[in-house]
């Protein structure tokens, strides 16, 4: 089968998850035998082959006056590049991915006569509200992808009854399929921490990773801090990630000094390390349709404190692969993280049991032929 992506972020351009999810989905299409095409955005147009993967990158404009704009733009030049490879493509389907995607992926369907299969990754609903007009405007996007696509695949099993009941899709046509782990890349990666880049060689590090942003929660997590360490003195917090991140480390600095550290964004290889190193990861979202990072920390045997929210709810099973705390409830994360430090033996136990539930339930051979498997209901529609 010869599906084509159309996603706006793809590596090394991201800014979520949604570029990792697209790599690791088409790299294990290719493995299996499928021919796989993706057009997404880069600077300037061009062309390449990574592991088995045809990629075409597109510009969109540097004058547009908002993200709706670019992705207009970026959509329009997304169709074209599509109707010029068709010729010697002959694709299968289109699969778009998050709203950005919407009005180039639609188009394509209609241009060349193609299904479409949609996933979604969240809702603007969900992130943000749509109380103004040009929430409204986003939100319209992502419901015009659920109505044009034969098929509908959302990443969470709650988050499926979100978008159904918030787009009304139809329950035929809407579909629940997880993210997954690559977990050769995480076990083909050697630790190389430079640890006193981080903390202290007698402090423990409790990393956050996400972007500086009020639905991943990292203000919960500064203001569980002082809790924390008043029982755990050796507890240093590591938050990785772009976004807001002068503003949070303001407020951080003045709760605890030198008891947290914000490196920013770290590259991959940078990120495995401080997983791997870790004595746990948090991830106190308040909104989570899927949650990739307890997958990842899984991976490296690393167990996460995470909130009883969305995908959270599958991804962490409480006090067996981790800890679940309860959403935007600083006292909570204190009370978990605190009794992880407690018990580093129980700790390394949950470590162990979430990547054996990993390696059973999230791995991409899986989620690729469940998402083939899409595939041809789509084309048969």
């Amino acid at each position: 089968m010869r599906p084509l992506f159309i996603t706006w972020e793809y590596p090394p351009f991201k800014a979520g998850g949604i570029a990792a999810h697209c790599e690791d989905l088409t790299t294990t299409l290719a493995d299996q035998g499928h021919e796989p095409v993706v057009v997404t955005f880069g600077p300037e147009e061009e062309k390449e082959y990574r592991d088995g993967v045809e990629i075409h990158r597109v510009p969109s404009t540097d004058s547009a006056a908002d993200t709706i704009s670019w992705a207009m733009k970026l959509g329009h030049e997304m169709e074209k590049k599509a109707i010029e490879l068709d010729k010697q493509k002959d694709f299968d389907l289109v699969h778009a991915h998050d709203w950005m995607a919407v009005p180039g992926a639609t188009g394509i369907k209609n241009t060349l006569d193609l299904p479409m299969v949609f996933t979604v990754h969240s809702t603007q609903e969900g992130r943000d509200g749509i109380d103004s007009e040009y929430q409204q405007t986003i939100h319209n996007l992502e419901w015009y992808g659920t109505y044009q696509a034969e098929e509908v695949i959302t990443v969470g099993r709650e988050f499926c009854e979100e978008v159904k009941h918030t787009f009304q899709v139809p329950k035929d046509k809407i579909n629940y399929i997880p993210n997954g782990v690559d977990l050769e890349k995480f076990d083909s990666h050697s630790t190389s921490l430079n640890y006193n880049d981080y903390a202290l060689d007698w402090e423990k590090i409790i990393l956050f990773v996400g972007r500086m942003y009020p639905q991943k929660g990292p203000g919960h997590l500064i203001e569980a801090m002082p809790n924390i360490i008043d029982s755990n003195p050796e507890a240093k917090f590591v938050m990785v990630g772009s976004g807001a991140t002068e503003h949070y480390k303001g407020i951080a600095k003045k709760q605890v000094g030198d008891k947290v550290h914000f490196p920013g964004y770290v590259s991959d290889k940078e990120l495995l390390s401080l997983m791997k190193t870790a004595e746990m990861t948090v991830a106190p979202s308040v909104y989570e349709p899927f949650g990739i990072v307890p997958l990842e920390a899984a991976a490296c045997e690393t167990p996460t404190v995470g909130s009883y929210v969305g995908g959270m709810k599958d991804t962490i099973i409480h006090e067996y692969t981790g800890l679940h705390s309860y959403p935007a409830d600083a006292g909570s994360i204190a009370y978990q993280v605190s009794r992880a430090l407690s018990d580093p033996g129980w700790a390394d136990w949950m470590g162990d049991k979430a990547r054996d539930r990993v390696e059973d339930n999230f791995r991409w051979e899986q989620i690729s032929a469940w998402t083939t498997g899409i595939y041809s209901k789509a084309v048969e529609r």
